[in-house]
């Protein structure tokens, strides 16, 4: 049996390194696929989109990883994630159709999407629709790719929610695949910090606004906490933005306070969360992220924005992480550090959360229930 998860897109268009991708992107997804090749023995592979001109691809431990030129286009679309094709892509799924084939991509789904999805289904196979984000195209062609999908799996409880009152997935089969972490590997570590240590991890862009982080350490520093640090970490996408971070941090005499570092390696992360005190999600556009999660297995509180879709599906405020506006985002996380054994609870509550419903064992489940429903429905 010949199983595919197909990102169709290039790493870097999702923030990530293509050189990085096994270690980095979509981890729930490779551990699951890992376990299920362990299981089972079937021939699993991971597929992207290179700016490469030519195809290439690597075995990864027991998962084989497959990467298709992505089409350049004059206008830039090929730069653009949600507008990527692949010609040989398509001509690879037309010679050799995977018996089940899982395209993940969000909500607004792509013309490669559906041109994929229709060469799938000619050559008698099942493709599985995995829908990211909380935002969706109601056109004619999404409406058919949905509806021709064996099932639909998406990553959270209120997504499902909310997609079952929405008429384009009226008497559809949605089911939650959840986005779990290895807990042996996140897991706490015995630290007794003396000043707050925050952590931020992700891409250095604008609408991450890591700028309140920054006003949330200046607030600790001039409220009882001088030593509080924060460390950024992550890929940077915006040079401008950057610039305006730097210049925040050294106009409020933070440069003792505040690290911003490069890429790292995923197997690095478990150290950089066991030794934060919170976690700092600070942008009211996320969606599930899995660092949320990673931070939280770890013990390691997450501080979001309560918008939905995102840290608001996951967190109860004061329970197990916490929840804010953008405006009072800094007086929130200040309150936080006030109330040492209120502290203590929401880190413990973090990590039982995670055990309790973000495990890869349930990662794990739940592929395999999905693949092996697909397979027996083959036509």
């Amino acid at each position: 049996m010949k199983l595919s998860l197909i990102h169709p897109f290039t790493p870097q268009a999702a923030g990530v390194l293509e050189s990085s991708v096994a270690t980095y992107h979509s981890q729930p997804h490779l551990k699951a696929m890992e376990f299920l090749a362990a299981e089972s023995g079937h021939n699993l592979r991971m597929e992207y989109f290179t700016p490469k001109r030519t195809p290439y691809s690597f075995r990864f431990d027991s998962v084989n990883y497959v990467f298709h030129p992505v089409d350049f286009k004059w206008n830039g679309d090929h730069k653009k994630w949600k507008k990527q094709t692949s010609k040989k892509a398509l001509k690879v799924y037309m010679e050799n159709t995977p018996d089940v084939t899982i395209i993940n991509m969000s909500g607004h789904s792509s013309s490669f999407s559906h041109e994929l999805a229709k060469i799938i289904i000619e050559n008698k196979r099942q493709y599985i629709a995995m829908l990211g984000g909380q935002h969706y195209s109601d056109t004619a062609s999404n409406r058919e790719y949905y509806r021709n999908a064996n099932h639909i799996l998406v990553h959270t409880q209120l997504q499902k929610k909310d997609m079952e009152e929405m008429e384009m997935f009226k008497g559809l089969d949605i089911r939650v695949f959840p986005l779990g972490v290895d807990c042996d590997v996140f897991k706490p570590s015995i630290h007794r910090n003396t000043s707050p240590k925050l952590l931020y991890v992700g891409r250095i862009v604008e609408w991450k606004r890591i700028h309140l982080v920054i006003e949330a350490v200046k607030m600790l520093k001039e409220n009882g906490f001088p030593e509080a640090t924060l460390k950024i970490i992550g890929p940077v996408f915006s040079e401008v933005y950057l610039r305006k971070l730097k210049k925040m941090i050294s106009d409020n005499n933070l440069k003792h306070n505040i690290e911003i570092f490069s890429h790292k390696e995923h197997h690095e992360l478990p150290l950089y969360f066991q030794e934060a005190d919170l976690f700092t999600l600070p942008s009211d556009k996320e969606t599930f992220g899995m660092v949320m999660i990673e931070a939280m297995a770890c013990g390691t509180p997450v501080a979001g924005i309560n918008c939905p879709g995102g840290p608001a599906d996951v967190i109860t405020h004061l329970e197990n992480g916490l929840l804010s506006s953008p405006k009072k985002y800094s007086e929130t996380i200040l309150e936080y550090f006030k109330n040492e054994n209120k502290m203590k609870e929401i880190a413990k509550n973090a990590r039982e959360k995670a055990l309790r419903e973000y495990s890869i064992e349930a990662t794990f489940k739940t592929l395999k229930n999905s693949v092996n429903f697909a397979l027996s429905l083959n036509r």
